[in-house]
């Protein structure tokens, strides 16, 4: 087999070409695309990509994506100057590794990596190429768009020098309690969300509701006619409302930006990346709609600092106990964490990997409890903040941030001199929801759940080399309480393929 690269590289914007290389030389077909091209004898090393899930009891695990280097033969000079001379730029443009058999047509090569390049290293006989996922690309401020402060009042919803400079705020599915910006002082004009919304669920002021107007049709009849006294209206493709007089306590907003069917986990990941430029056909289709056959809870997340797209994604993941990842391909993936079932995509067994290693994973211990925090109030207020019309026990519901839903059971027998207690944050709307998957977690996490390393797990066999982070394995082993002779079914939550050995190391998971 032989192992090809091809690095694309930009002389201007719009102006690229791929550079290829090959751990043996090679040659495409005049019948092939392209045609009649070589692959320079330069690769020493392919590289290899390692992803694996992190922390799996106390969060959804986001998968983490690591990579080996690219290293090119470059004792005689001869790519100094395109790697050299910076007329050339390869930095964030795309890389792949492909693998085909000696004197097979280039047609019939095997994808094994698509990623993008870091930056390039020159040594007096090496090219080196870092190379990462497009993951990176969530890795900045999922909102940048900011208020100017240019409104001439009474007129304009872009503020003045109070908020100058601040983030616009972004609603995704549901939020309550919100305490929106005012964009207009003059007109008392309050910007709940930089996305059209669905509806506005409630307006209070000091807790007490305000009586809901007509909807405006556009910005201009919004500014230009008021609600009357002790009412707003809303303009929802603005994702504004307009209050009829001006309050005597504190604003919040309850508010939905997205149909039901919008707001599950799943579709919002989905809604998240395509909304930093993922392309939607690097978004597994699949896996989107099998998320949201396990959960299809109404979410919600109100985003008006600058916290990262992967920041508002690990929310609204561990909210029902999924992960996502960037595969091999590029692609952004998504799936539940739950116990392995099921038929095996591979049988993973002693005479494919050198060594099996049972992992200290801070998992020994069962789950007695699990808390799942739910429905956030992203305004508190305390009893001196609320109007004298709101009952005790509401003033007393307004001043908690969180709701929160407990499961607990204990296994019996209990050898455990101390069970544990998992709590996480989550986008969950409602409290059967949240009940729902508290249950589920503290069922999930009732018993020890054990880690395997297998280490020099061979390739090129079977389904071996589309195996992903999730996919469900048969390992057989003769010690630890394993098998040799059947399958116990385990879920790979870690793995590394070495391209140049064509190997990998996996780490597995299960009961």
């Amino acid at each position: 087999m032989i192992l090809l690269v091809e690095l694309t590289g930009y002389t201007d914007a719009s102006t690229s070409a791929v550079y290829r290389y090959a751990t043996a030389g090679y040659q495409t077909s005049p019948s092939d695309t392209p045609a009649n091209t070589l692959y320079e004898a330069r690769v020493i090393d392919p590289g290899s990509i390692s992803r694996k899930m992190t922390d799996l009891s106390r969060s959804a695990p986001r998968g983490e994506v690591g990579f080996g280097e690219i290293v090119l033969a470059n004792g005689d000079g001869g790519l100094d100057t395109l790697f050299g001379s910076g007329s050339v730029s390869f930095r964030e443009r795309l890389v792949r590794v492909l693998m085909v058999a000696e004197g097979a047509a280039y047609s019939t090569a095997t994808v094994l990596l698509s990623a993008v390049i870091a930056q390039v290293q020159l040594s007096s006989d090496t090219v080196s190429i870092a190379i990462k996922d497009a993951s990176y690309i969530l890795a900045s401020a999922h909102q940048t768009t900011t208020y100017g402060g240019t409104n001439s009042l009474p007129a304009g919803v872009d503020g003045v020098d109070d908020i100058k400079g601040k983030v616009k705020p972004l609603l995704y599915g549901k939020a309550f309690k919100i305490a929106p910006p005012c964009v207009n002082t003059s007109k008392l004009i309050y910007q709940i969300s930089d996305r059209a919304l669905q509806s506005v669920d409630g307006v209070y002021d000091g807790g007490s509701a305000l009586t809901a107007g007509a909807t405006y049709a556009d910005q201009a009849a919004m500014e230009a006619t008021a609600p009357a006294a002790g009412q707003y209206r809303a303009w929802l493709a603005g994702g504004m409302i307009r209050l009829g007089s001006s309050l005597t306590y504190g604003l919040t907003v309850d508010a939905t930006a997205d149909t039901a069917g919008n707001s599950t986990a799943a579709q919002l990941l989905k809604t998240l990346a395509l909304a930093r430029g993922w392309s939607s056909g690097d978004i597994s289709s699949s896996d989107v709609t099998a998320l949201d056959a396990l959960n299809s809870s109404v979410l919600g997340i109100w985003i008006d600092d600058s916290r990262t797209t992967l920041d508002a994604m690990d929310l609204i993941a561990q909210s029902v106990g999924a992960c996502y990842w960037v595969d091999r391909l590029g692609a952004l993936r998504m799936a539940r964490l739950d116990l392995p079932s099921g038929t095996s995509a591979e049988t993973i067994a002693p005479w494919k990997f050198a060594n099996v290693t049972q992992s200290s994973n801070g998992q020994d211990v069962p789950a007695g409890t699990v808390r799942i925090k739910y429905a956030r109030y992203h305004q508190t207020q305390s009893r001196t903040e609320l109007a004298g019309s709101v009952t005790q026990a509401d003033a007393a519901d307004l001043g908690q941030e969180w709701r929160v839903s407990t499961y607990t059971a204990a296994p019996s027998p209990n050898p455990h001199k101390r069970l544990l207690t998992i709590e996480r944050e989550s986008a969950i709307t409602s409290k059967t929801n949240a009940d729902t998957e508290s249950q589920r977690l503290q069922e999930l996490w009732a018993a020890p759940r054990r880690i395997h390393d297998c280490t020099n797990v061979r390739l090129i066999e079977d389904n071996a080399l589309t195996l992903d982070l999730n996919a469900v394995v048969g390992f057989r082993w003769s010690r630890y309480g394993f098998s040799s002779e059947t399958d116990t079914l385990r879920r790979v939550v870690g793995l590394t393929f070495y391209f140049r050995d064509l190997r990998c190391d996996m780490t597995l998971w299960g009961a």
